[in-house]
């Protein structure tokens, strides 16, 4: 069931992307190399299955939001594999885009795919305008100094000695469970019924950080090929990472409770359509890439 739902959103926004982004000049060209990528697009099938009991999000509007959330995120990580940044040639099974396309039309590329996302939120005609805004506003805060921007500096200056736990997850949450919280939100826009909105946040907030807990666990537990990228970037960099501070056995344990907790949040008789949030839950802590 899960692997159908993820499927289906892949198709779907795959399709859309190669809609949005043609390649007329050298930066579509960079921007399709990467944004058309395989990819989990887990940030995707999390506003899909948040939107499951939002009866005020038209279909297209869920679609251009997931495609919206999808280019954001992978201007980031365009951005993070430059040479100033994590220094990583290999992304998503492939060369990264500065490796392909040189370092300035690599950045270019994600500046205009983080342009792109909220034009797409912007002239999506079935979104009400107070819905774009509020759309719009989750994704920029998000994105932005005080978060993923700010956890990306963080995450840049921070180095294993003198690391606690809580300051990595403090970083973990702003860098990647930031657009993981945002994405749950996103899902819920405009649903004036839902009464557990609180619980929805706090739902995307725990998964946000076991999301991230899990690819430090990956980076020591996989390989190269399977995670599509490399293993050893935060140890060529020196930084530091839950399992380098806590161990192996903890970190997995921690993720495990916080998604239990994240579960447990919407795991309420009276909140409906919950069903594929939690499978999503479980996968983003049980996943191999």
């Amino acid at each position: 069931m899960l692997n159908e739902f993820l499927s289906h959103v892949r198709e779907l926004v795959s399709k859309n992307i190669t809609k949005v982004i043609e390649e007329t000049n050298p930066i579509e060209k960079a921007m399709n190399y990467s944004a058309s990528s395989e990819s989990k697009m887990v940030r995707a099938a999390l506003i899909y299955a948040s939107a499951d009991n939002n009866n005020q999000l038209n279909p297209l509007s869920k679609l251009a939001l997931a495609t919206a959330i999808e280019l954001i995120h992978t201007y980031s990580l365009i951005h993070d594999d430059l040479p100033s940044m994590d220094d990583d040639d290999y992304r998503r099974g492939k060369e990264a885009n500065h490796i392909k396309f040189g370092e300035a039309n690599a950045i270019l590329a994600g500046d205009a795919l983080q342009a792109l996302a909220y034009q797409i939120i912007a002239d999506d005609s079935h979104l009400y305008p107070e819905m774009k805004v509020e759309a719009i506003s989750l994704l920029s805060s998000a994105c932005g100094k005080n978060g993923m921007v700010y956890g990306q500096y963080l995450d840049i200056k921070n180095e294993t000695t003198g690391t606690k736990k809580d300051e990595i997850e403090y970083i973990h949450s702003l860098k990647t469970g930031k657009l993981i919280e945002c994405a749950v939100a996103l899902g819920q826009i405009g649903n004036d019924e839902n009464k557990y909105i609180d619980k929805y946040q706090s739902f995307g907030k725990k998964i946000g950080l076991a999301f991230q807990i899990t690819d430090d666990i990956l980076e020591v537990t996989s390989d190269k090929k399977t995670l599509g990228k490399n293993i050893n970037s935060d140890e060529k960099n020196n930084k530091a990472t839950y399992v380098n501070i806590v161990g192996l056995n903890e970190a997995i344990k921690k993720s495990e409770n916080l998604t239990e907790a994240a579960i447990n949040e919407i795991s309420d008789d009276n909140i409906s359509g919950t069903n594929m949030l939690i499978e999503l839950a479980k996968y983003i802590t049980n996943r191999e890439t």
